[in-house]
């Protein structure tokens, strides 16, 4: 779960040029300050009506902050996920772990479908997800992001029932 003590690590993850241009945030700056209301608001809330879930993907032995991952656009059994990778995590299989994780809470919490989108450019995006296990579905299609921006995207989605990665 993401944790006060996450908001400085969280905060500058976000100023990384490709958490910039692929992570699609809600917001264009991220500050300590402003992870912590979040944590202590609209994250809050979400995880107590279930409408949203954004958790920090940490080192196993240091507990540093490595990303996040994030169920969002909950609806029926259906849920979105999106994640993003401090430099410093990537390529080690941190992202395609995380989304084993998520997939294990999404299928504990009665989920039975994970949608994901990744614009055409993010190669690693893609990777890690078809690795995972995500499908890809159709061509690139423009729709809007969390940060409410307009992307061209692709789709994919991978089936969370029985919870296995």
């Amino acid at each position: 779960m993401l944790q006060h003590g996450d908001a400085r690590a969280f905060a500058a993850g976000t100023e990384d040029e490709d958490v910039r241009l692929y992570g699609h945030l809600p917001l264009s700056d991220y500050t300590p300050a402003i992870v912590e209301e979040q944590i202590d608001g609209v994250i809050a809330d979400g995880l107590e009506d279930g409408s949203l879930a954004v958790l920090a993907i940490a080192d196993r032995s240091s507990d540093d902050l490595l990303g996040s991952i994030v169920l969002f656009d909950v609806r029926g059994e259906r849920a979105e996920v999106g994640f993003w990778l401090a430099p410093l995590a990537r390529g080690r299989g941190v992202a395609r772990k995380s989304l084993a994780a998520i997939v294990r809470v999404a299928a504990e919490a009665g989920l039975s479908v994970l949608d994901a989108r990744t614009v055409p450019e993010n190669e690693a995006s893609r990777r890690v997800l078809e690795a995972a296990g995500f499908e890809r579905r159709g061509d690139a299609r423009t729709g809007t992001s969390p940060s409410g921006a307009a992307v061209t995207a692709l789709a994919f989605e991978r089936s969370v029932v029985g919870g296995r990665p």
